[in-house]
């Protein structure tokens, strides 16, 4: 995108940062839904004069952070740099205190809270009541962003109820887990009854579902 243009005049620091919260508004490169954080101009900059108008642009690479610069040509040469840092809230499902390697989940240790999206690494969980029961695959922090992939669903060992259609009718089975499994995966287990290992897959906390 070819730089950005402000009208001609002489700017204070405030002035400065505010042409930019504009500038960022109207890129391609900050998605709908992304909040700006900008690192405001230091008052003691003071006014800079500016007899042509400012040419706004990215100073490099746009991600979970940006740097933006402001140049001017004339009467004399000056440029500025200036700090951002976009994040994208949602809410989910956050750990109220410390929670150890190996715990299984309950309502007590889980709150709602704002995540960033820019910022989670799997997939967040949306619903406290939906991972309950399920156990810890790694230690989380107070106040932490849970995700599935801190969790196993199903665990090796886990007495879990098969279910699945057979001919329209519901069938329903106990099976033991060969395998961790996290919501979607594909999973082993074993029906307890017939001794038969099965591909399943994870759909609730110690739930699977197969395929007749």
């Amino acid at each position: 995108m070819p730089p950005f243009f402000v009208q001609a005049e002489s700017f204070s620091p405030q002035q400065l940062t505010t042409a930019v919260q504009d500038w960022l508004a109207l890129q391609d490169e900050v998605t709908a839904g992304t909040q700006s954080q900008i690192k405001a101009f230091d008052s003691r900059l003071g006014y800079k004069e500016c007899s042509e108008e400012l040419q706004l642009s990215f100073a490099g690479p746009v991600n979970n952070q940006a740097t933006v610069q402001i140049r001017c040509t004339s009467p004399q040469q000056w440029q500025l740099y200036i700090s951002v840092r976009f994040s994208q809230q949602t809410e989910a499902v956050l750990s109220l205190r410390n929670i150890a390697l190996g715990s299984m989940i309950t309502a007590d240790m889980l709150t709602m809270g704002q995540a960033d999206l820019r910022l989670a690494r799997g997939s967040l969980v949306k619903n406290p009541a939906t991972v309950l029961g399920a156990r810890v695959k790694r230690s989380l922090s107070a106040g932490q962003v849970v995700t599935l992939q801190d969790l196993c669903l199903v665990c090796k060992g886990d007495i879990v109820t098969i279910s699945g259609l057979n001919n329209g009718l519901e069938v329903r089975a106990i099976g033991i887990a060969q395998m961790d499994g996290i919501l979607g995966d594909q999973i082993q287990v074993t029906n307890r009854q017939s001794n038969r290992t099965v591909v399943a897959e994870v759909v609730a906390v110690k739930k699977v579902a197969v395929k007749f």
